[in-house]
């Protein structure tokens, strides 16, 4: 990967990847990432050292927990995380200033924490899926 320096966008959905290789932290121009469709169980560290990216899919995977450096990704506009096994999601989300689409229908999050995600995130600036 590290030959990839100038990519900016990378689809490595379906193909049941359980973690990403380190070299990724190379990919400094990436802007849009796609892991739908793997069998990450936890988040990939490394993402958040790509710094230019502004969409992240991880939909249909088997995390269940973001990490707390997502505030890493200050250019992040869009984040995909349907069907995976979310329970809490706000601590992490909510400094994500830039963001202006979060899907995360078909994961288990209880009403207590979809109503603290509405009201720590500002819905005149963002649309989120809660709802599959």
């Amino acid at each position: 990967m590290t030959e990839l320096t100038e990519v900016e966008v990378l689809n490595l959905s379906h193909n049941e990847l359980t973690r990403l290789p380190t070299s990724t932290s190379k990919l400094t121009n990436l802007t849009t990432l796609n892991l739908n469709h793997n069998k990450l169980r936890q988040f990939p560290e490394v993402v958040v050292t790509l710094i230019s990216l502004t969409h992240l899919f991880l939909n249909d995977n088997q995390l269940s927990s973001l990490t707390s450096n997502l505030k890493n990704l200050k250019k992040l506009e869009e984040l995909e995380l349907r069907n995976n096994k979310m329970k809490n999601l706000c601590k992490n989300i909510v400094d994500l200033n830039h963001l202006k689409k979060l899907s995360v229908a078909g994961n288990p999050l209880a009403s207590d924490e979809i109503a603290s995600l509405m009201m720590l995130m500002p819905s005149e600036n963002i649309f989120i899926d809660i709802a599959g």
